[in-house]
């Protein structure tokens, strides 16, 4: 009789688990699209078609984003989204006050978000990073190999099998901003 119990127990244990983790995934991870999305559903959720495509990648052009214009590039592991990764950076049309004005835009409206990051400068290159629990988020300013650019990308926590990063309920952030 004690063996039946235990393994009742188990099983309610892992079904509560199981639909603990289900309740907690319900809410976009960014934009209107969740981590493990198939290229196929990112394609459905967004509203333009992608400018390039490669086995492990989605890539749009002139996307919005606070009040900019910038590249969006998805990357898969598999057929599963793993990172997002916003772009804008310097060419003819953009200068370096540009970029550097994108990113305080950019941080103002995570930090308005998600609250203060953490934020480290090495050369030029300054980071600032935010956490939650199925998500790490990182907004890098800096001049890089081709100029300044500033990078804001979405990377998946959950998707290496951090048992942490998995929230025993639904995260909510401090406000919500589209596409960020």
């Amino acid at each position: 009789m004690p063996i039946c119990r235990k393994r009742l127990i188990l099983v309610l244990g892992i079904l509560v688990a199981t639909v603990g983790n289900s309740r907690a995934q319900s809410a976009p991870d960014l934009r209107q699209i969740r981590w493990g999305y198939s290229k196929k559903q990112v394609r459905e959720a967004e509203e333009k078609k992608p400018t390039s495509t490669r086995s492990d990648k989605l890539i749009y052009a002139q996307v919005p984003i606070g009040s900019r214009m910038v590249g969006l590039e998805y990357e898969f592991n598999g057929d599963s989204l793993l990172s997002a990764s916003y772009y804008y950076y310097v060419n003819a049309s953009i200068t370096q006050s540009d970029v550097v004005a994108a990113a305080a835009e950019f941080d103002a409206l995570l930090t308005e978000k998600y609250g203060p990051g953490k934020t480290a400068k090495v050369g030029e290159i300054k980071q600032t990073l935010w956490m939650t629990p199925r998500t790490r988020i990182s907004l890098a300013l800096g001049n890089v190999d081709k100029g300044w650019s500033v990078e804001l990308v979405y990377l998946c926590r959950v998707c290496s099998g951090d048992v942490q990063a998995m929230p025993k309920e639904e995260f909510k952030p401090r406000k919500e901003i589209k596409d960020f």
